[in-house]
This record gives structure tokens, sequence and C-alpha cells, in this order.
């Protein structure tokens, strides 16, 4: 997909909207050259009821995630019987058995494979998962933890949905699939972490929310989250000079939200602009994949960071929510 796509959308589904110009020139200021959808615009308009689109996810994801799942274990260099917990991100679909259990049967996991599907964290879920699976690997050496983000963002586009903030979501986010392994022993190229950190501002809930709609998810986005990384300000720098140091961060790797979002991680939490060039890279050539973002960003720092290179992993979400990683990269 490319924006004029999205604005020939928006010209056949809303032309009398009265903010259709306004929605235009804000689609054409995001930076986004491409996305992916993995479904024509047309057929996922025309997807009627909170069930049609169920059944769309639940069987793109299980066409999508072995193979996503498989890659990432080979380059981690780990067997299925090397993986002690399996976790899936996803806020965009639902499924009970969850794909935890779906891995563990098709990738024949361990029976004593440790679960942990991730549904209600947003854009958030790939850097807390990383945290998550962080913890569980101080547990032991032996333990590494296979990490799958899985977000098809279009099954929240709705044709009946007109006010601005339902354009923006449509201009900026899309659909993706990533995974990674973290390893218990550190063995490998990557992010060898040293602390993580969680904030969490009250009382922010309506920044970023769905609403759960008879046809579906509906992605509900307030002005105000484009204050949030200000709010955070503090914490945040306090957390990278106890951590890193004065003027230490070497790489960032950070959820790309938006053009705007980014432009406040440099301003508001001192990041040199050049160290953000993976993260506007990534907005640019597949959008916002959520929760796949990170891991995405994660992805592209590979053979361009030096061995030794302190830095950090970064996103942030609903409630409203970030999780921090600070670290050393081995090459």
């Amino acid at each position: 997909l490319k924006s004029d796509d999205v604005i020939s959308y928006l010209e056949k589904y809303h032309s009398d909207s009265p903010v259709l110009e306004a929605a235009e020139a804000m689609i054409n200021h995001t930076t986004i050259e491409q996305r992916y959808s993995f479904m024509p615009f047309s057929e996922i308009m025309e997807s009627a009821g909170f069930g049609s689109r169920q059944n769309k996810y639940e069987k793109f994801a299980k066409d999508s995630v072995v193979n996503v799942a498989i890659n990432a274990m080979a380059n981690a260099s780990v067997t299925n019987n090397d993986i002690t917990m399996v976790m899936v991100i996803s806020c965009t679909g639902f499924m009970m058995p969850s794909l935890t259990a779906y891995l563990i049967n098709e990738l024949d996991l361990p029976e004593n494979t440790t679960q942990m599907p991730i549904a209600q964290m947003g854009c958030v879920g790939g850097a807390y998962a990383v945290n998550r699976a962080y913890e569980h690997c101080l547990l032991s050496k032996n333990n590494n933890a296979l990490i799958i983000c899985a977000e098809i963002a279009s099954l929240c586009f709705h044709k009946d949905a007109n006010k601005l903030e339902d354009f923006l979501a449509d201009a900026i986010f899309a659909d993706g699939i990533a995974g990674c392994v973290m390893r218990g022993d550190d063995a490998g190229e990557g992010l060898v972490i040293e602390s993580t950190k969680s904030i969490f501002l009250k009382r922010t809930e309506p920044y970023i929310q769905y609403k759960i709609m008879d046809e579906g998810f509906l992605f509900s986005l307030n002005k105000e989250v484009m204050h949030s990384i200000e709010m955070i300000t503090d914490p945040v720098v306090n957390y990278v000079k106890s951590t890193l140091g004065d003027d230490k961060v070497e790489f960032c790797i950070s959820h790309t939200g938006g053009r705007r979002i980014l432009d406040e991680v440099s301003r508001c939490f001192n990041i040199p602009n050049k160290l953000l060039e993976k993260s506007r890279e990534s907005l640019r050539m597949v959008g916002n994949t959520s929760s796949v973002s990170v891991i995405d960003v994660f992805n592209r720092h590979f053979g361009r960071v030096s061995n030794g290179s302190k830095g950090l992993l970064m996103a942030f979400g609903p409630g409203f929510t970030a999780e921090l990683t600070a670290g050393e990269w081995k090459a």
C-alpha cells in the first residue's frame, strides 16, 4: 500500500467528509512511502462483523507464524528442544487457545514450555515481551524465549469510521509479523541486556484505546498522546544516565510510532537524530506495525552497530506505558 492508495480509499468511502482535505494533508506528511496489508483494502472494508474479521486473523496468523518462528530459531542457533518459553504478542486479533499453543504443537516444542500470550499492550508489546523474556532468562542460562509479534492492523480499519483520528490510524498502521529469540547464555550477536524499566502514566487510558464494536476492533487515538513522550522525560533521562551515563547512548532501537513521536523521542530524551535512522527507515518502508515495530528496527541494526556499543531499546503504548531496555551490543 502507498499513500495514494489510502487517499483513494478515503475519497471513495468518505468523499463528503468535512475533514477529508485535512486527512489527505496529514497522510502526505507521515513520511510513510509504503506498507503491507494481508489482503486488498477493498476486501478489508467489505469484511462485515467481528466473527468474519477474527476468522481472517486466525487463518493469516496460522499461515505465517511458523516460518517466522523457524527463521528466528535458526538465526539464534537454537533448536525447538532448546525453547523454554514461547511468547506471542498481538493486539489486533483474538484466539483461544492462543497462538502460543499452536506454535508448541506445530514446532513440537517441549511439553513443559511456558506460554505467555500478550494481547493488550498495543505498540509497546514488543518491548514488553523483550523485558519479560529477559526476566525469564535471568532464572537460568539454559532458558531461551521465542518471541513472535503478529499484528494485522488492517482488520481495525472500517469504512464507516470517519473521524480524523480514524483516518490517521488508516494512514500509519500496517500489518506485519516478526520474531526473535532471547538466549539465556548471551551467545550470538545482538543486544546483551543489562537492565530494564517500566513506566506508567496514571489517568491516561483515553490516549490509546480500542472500542470493541460488533464490526470488530476500532482503534481510538486521542491527540493528547502527542504530549506523552514529553511527560515521561524525567524518568527516561534519569534511567539513561543511571545505566549508560551522560552521552553514552550509541544506538537506539525505538518503536516507530510516527514521525512526530520520533521527533519527540529525539528532542525530549536527547537522542541524536542519527541514532533514530533505522526507526525512521522502518516507518518509511513498512509503516507503524505496532508491537512488530521494535523487532523490525532491532533487525535493521544488525551489521551496523559496533561490538561493545551501549544503547537502548524502547517502545510506547496504551496505558500510557513505556518499556525501556539498556544494554551492550555484541557483534
